[in-house]
């Protein structure tokens, strides 16, 4: 299958190692998760979310170790993650993309016969379906299971809201430790002079680096530490979190649990319950709480965001695809922002805000709690974000990772901006 992600595509190391297992096939389907989860899923299928240590597809393919995964199609996506249909002649799994596995929903999908399924609270999880039915519904973009026979489980998390995935960070950060291929609790030596707080729930992986006065507190939870991560001078770490491979903690920073900074970001101030997913930098001062943040995002020094009412009331959210602004149940929400979002210097942001791919937002006081893809927020006005500008701006940012910007690429971000009156 061909991906063009930017996060590390991670490959099941015992399905290497036992080329004599009977790898299974995984489907994942989308049954609305692309709307509940936007303007993250604009750019991305539901199963690339980053939550806890991994995203959800990797953590399926390491708890049923499998490297097969197909996914079904969905526009435009199908232009950068083509939607691969089933190609052996075995049995295929078809998971929810939005349903988070434990030990208990793996195992559930294992002893799954053709023809049975998994469901939760009314909502299909999972189907074991053979190779010809699997191939046609792929092929007819349907995900009807009515000739299954469904048992219930309570196993697993089915997600269903934005929230949910900041809010389930840190129990998914402890249950994916479980799931680190070969990555032995940290030795006292290997950051001697770092201040360590239980080591044996501090992980790292190779090329990890701790510097002189760092500290790293795994009482409360696990710290995990990816490849080439880097922890500054003075930086601070509450577990549970995560850094993951090629991040830097800059000098100072204060990581809060709850948090997964993704690969390739480079981050500073105050952090606290976020998920960031990848090649983003918050590299200097200012707050970042109860929020989720996509890839090649930049927030300029000093951005901070609200994630609390001054009056402790429920917080206010806008529904992505039509902007109406809903009371929720919520009394801790921050920033929702989707891919290439930018903002100035001393940018400050109302709890509940969400931010769609391309924004550039360099105002004063607070911009709209709801900002379309391809907005250039002013002091005085909110205008369209030239496609070719935008684009020269992209390239210039992937350059400095040595990634390129590609015609595939190119062809979705130009889908979203000419719908974006559907997509938001």
């Amino acid at each position: 299958m061909k991906y063009f992600i930017f996060e590390r595509n991670t490959i099941v190391e015992s399905v290497k190692q036992d080329q004599s297992a009977d790898i299974m096939t995984i489907c994942f389907f989308e049954d609305g998760g692309d709307r509940l989860f936007a303007p993250l899923t604009l750019t991305r299928p539901v199963d690339d979310l980053r939550v806890g240590i991994f995203t959800i597809r990797e953590k399926w393919q390491r708890r049923l170790k499998t490297d097969k995964v197909a996914r079904t199609p969905r526009t435009p996506l199908t232009i950068l993650f083509p939607g691969d249909h089933p190609k052996n002649n075995k049995d295929v799994i078809w998971i929810n993309a939005r349903w988070l596995p434990d030990p208990g929903a793996a195992d559930e999908v294992r002893k799954l016969k053709t023809g049975q399924g998994l469901s939760s609270n009314g909502t299909i999880v999972a189907a074991k379906l053979e190779s010809a039915q699997s191939k046609e519904q792929f092929e007819e973009g349907k995900t009807g299971f009515e000739q299954i026979s469904l048992t219930d489980t309570g196993s697993g998390t089915l997600i269903r809201y934005l929230w949910d995935l900041f809010q389930q960070n840190e129990s998914e950060i402890r249950k994916d430790v479980n799931l680190l291929d070969s990555v032995r609790a940290t030795a006292p030596e290997m950051f001697p002079q770092a201040i360590l707080n239980k080591e044996d729930d501090i992980y790292a992986e190779a090329g990890a680096r701790v510097d002189p006065g760092a500290v790293i507190d795994a009482s409360g939870g696990p710290v995990f530490l990816g490849r080439n991560a880097h922890v500054m001078y003075g930086a601070v770490i509450q577990g549970p979190s995560a850094l993951c491979e090629s991040s830097v903690l800059k000098m100072g920073a204060q990581l809060y649990a709850g948090t997964t900074i993704g690969p390739v970001c480079k981050v500073s101030g105050e952090i606290q319950n976020v998920i960031m997913h990848s090649y983003s930098n918050k590299a200097h001062d200012g707050f970042l709480g109860n929020s989720l943040i996509g890839q090649w995002c930049n927030l300029g020094a000093n951005t901070t965001t609200s994630n609390l009412k001054n009056n402790y009331k429920p917080i206010k959210i806008p529904e992505w695809s039509s902007g109406r602004v809903y009371k929720s149940s919520l009394q801790f929400f921050g920033t929702v922002m989707g891919d290439h979002g930018k903002t100035a210097i001393n940018t400050t942001l109302s709890a509940g805000t969400l931010c769609g791919v391309f924004c550039n937002i360099f105002t004063y006081g607070f911009p709209p709690k709801h900002v379309p893809s391809f907005s250039w927020v002013s002091p005085h006005s909110t205008e369209s974000y030239q496609f070719e500008k935008a684009m020269e701006t992209a390239e210039i940012m992937m350059n400095r990772r040595n990634i390129k910007l590609r015609q595939d690429y190119l062809k979705m971000m130009r889908h979203i901006f000419d719908l974006r009156d559907d997509f938001g």
